[in-house]
Order: C-alpha cells, then structure tokens, then sequence
C-alpha cells in the first residue's frame, strides 16, 4: 500500500530522529525524551529496556553528564517514513555516534532506529522505539568466534585487540 498522506506528515515525522539528534548532541536527556509517548518503550542499543519518559531521561541524563558528555550523533537519515493512516506510522532512521574526543564516527557505532509512531490529541508521539547497532557479517562472524573460545582466551584476545588499537 503506497504512502498516500500528504508530504507535510512525512516531513514531520521524520523531523522526530532529527530533533532527538540535536537534543542529544545538546547532551539534554529532557528534550531527547519530548517525543515519546509517556508510557513508550524504549529499547536501546545494547539491549536495556525502559518504560516510559522518566526511564529515559533517567537513563540518558547520567551517560550525557559523564561518558558521553560531548558525544554527537551525526550523519542522521531517515530512509523511509510509512503512515498507515491518519494515527498510525512507522519511521526509520540512521545515524553514526562520534565519542568525546573523536574526531569521526566509528562504524562499529553506526546505529539504526525503528519508531511507532501514534497521532493523538497532543500530535504525533513515538510509542516505541528499538535502537540498534548495524553489524555487518564480517563482524558478527568475528563476534561469534571470539564467544566461542573459553572465557580467559576471549579476554586475552580482547586485551590484545585493545593493546593494538591503542598502538595506532
């Protein structure tokens, strides 16, 4: 079925990752929240679940003061906008994370998002929302490999790796 609503529904909800990338580079957990429903789900990318507009302030507030104070979301695209009808949609969208101190993105933080979406009288609010790093083959195959030796191997390979990165 052809999305058939007009191009001004479309531009608004894509403006919904477009907003939460600013108020994330902001670092202002409040404003990354505003277009959640207030009993929205909320998925992040390594798999914690909130429930709800508090949760996720109080989940981003305390990353955006310390770890990630400074962090920026860039290259955000949205690739597709789906109403459904007049309450209902789906968006999806794609950005790269740059830590503090970085100077590029990292593709291993190459993120992808799914919203629904839902109209009501306070307009289009996002009732749930999964956050999801995009992991090629290669490094889930890589991944799969390392979670298959015994534990105090995969730690020598990962202090390795992390020795190697620090080199360069």
């Amino acid at each position: 079925m052809p999305n058939t609503h007009p191009d001004e529904t479309t531009a608004e909800l894509a403006a919904i990752p477009a907003r939460m990338i600013e108020a994330w580079n902001d670092g202002d957990a409040t404003a990354f929240a505003a277009p959640f429903a207030e009993d929205a789900h909320f998925v992040a990318f390594e798999g914690t679940v909130l429930h709800g507009t508090e949760a996720v302030v109080a989940f981003h507030q305390p990353l955006f003061d310390t770890v990630l104070k400074g962090s920026r979301l860039v290259n955000g695209e949205v690739p597709f906008v789906r109403v459904h009808d007049d309450r209902f949609a789906v968006v999806h969208s794609r950005l790269s994370v740059i830590l503090p101190g970085e100077a590029a993105p990292s593709p291993s933080r190459n993120s992808m998002e799914l919203y629904t979406v839902v109209k009501g009288e306070a307009g289009w609010k996002v009732v749930a929302m999964q956050n999801s790093r995009v992991l090629g083959l290669d490094r889930q195959y890589l991944l799969d490999n390392v979670d298959a030796l015994p534990a105090d191997v995969a730690q020598h390979v990962s202090d390795l790796v992390g020795a190697i990165a620090r080199a360069h």
